[in-house]
């Protein structure tokens, strides 16, 4: 396989949850509908604390009779305890598995060259792979990463870890929440956003021909009567092509041609872009 290929993405984990009572009790705690994994094999999903706000975003994908969520490492410590904190109540053993797999960025799916055991689509020509072996020939991640914040989905860390309803990271666009199924963890509250348009921000996608100094978390400022006011946060951000590429979560109002500045000092502002989906409620 091609190095130019391949990309070690140390930012993930593994969650495997396995047992005779593991997507009902999955089903009860996030919010995709697991009674469909098995069918659809992969799944994308919100773990989520009583007052709806997001601890973790996942793909959750069916290997052999176990389920394993493929998230940051940084939101899978949150996610596992509360896992396991409920956990105890059902016949599920919920594990980090993260020293047992491999996992890797790619803008193929390995699964088909032998290279991975499991390839995870997330866009057309990129994926996470999961592999039981170590792959050698491997780039940097600048590439991938720029690829994954301007597809606008949406990974927590922890500085943002459970600060955020999903329909605020828009997860909702990309088909993280299941609105027709039973109750969940924090579902009352993101079903009231939904139908009551309570929602007030939303996740933009940005760049700055700067290699900005930035970090997940931090604040970044909206220009108002002469003063920088600070207008939302930083979710991510990477650094490629000599151009700094963010995540943020902005007022839903935002217009994209409104100046958003990383700091109260600067005069350059960064370029808002055009999300690759619709935010439209279906």
């Amino acid at each position: 396989m091609s190095a130019q290929n391949i990309t070690r993405l140390p930012e993930f984990s593994v969650i495997k949850l396995t047992g005779v009572d593991a997507v009902s009790f999955l089903q009860g705690q996030v919010s995709c509908d697991v009674t469909k994994l098995a069918e659809q094999k992969i799944m994308p999903g919100c773990h989520c604390n009583a007052k709806g706000k997001a601890w973790s975003t996942f793909i959750a994908v069916q290997h052999d009779a176990d389920i394993l969520l493929v998230l940051t490492k940084q939101s899978a410590e949150v996610s596992l305890a509360e896992l396991n904190k409920y956990g105890v109540f059902a016949k599920v053993d919920i594990t980090d598995e993260s020293e047992n797999w491999f996992i890797y960025g790619s803008d193929e799916n390995l699964a088909l060259t032998e290279n991975a055991d499991i390839s995870i689509p997330l866009a057309d020509e990129h994926f996470i792979n999961l592999s039981k072996q170590e792959l050698t020939e491997t780039i940097s991640s600048e590439s991938w990463w720029k690829t994954e914040i301007l597809s606008g989905r949406a990974h927590l860390y922890t500085a943002t870890s459970g600060e955020y309803v999903p329909q605020m990271i828009n997860m909702q666009a990309l088909d993280y929440i299941s609105f027709n199924k039973g109750c969940y963890m924090g579902q009352e509250m993101i079903a009231r956003m939904r139908y009551l348009g309570k929602n007030k921000r939303a996740l933009y996608i940005a760049s700055s021909d700067n290699m900005e100094s930035i970090n997940i978390g931090d604040d970044v400022y909206r220009e108002v009567n002469g003063n920088k006011r600070s207008a939302g946060k930083v979710i991510n951000v990477c650094y490629a092509d000599s151009k700094t590429y963010l995540q943020l979560v902005l007022p839903n109002d935002t217009d994209l041609a409104d100046p958003i500045f990383v700091n109260q000092t600067t005069s350059h502002s960064l370029t808002l872009m055009a999300l690759p989906y619709s935010l439209e409620q279906s």
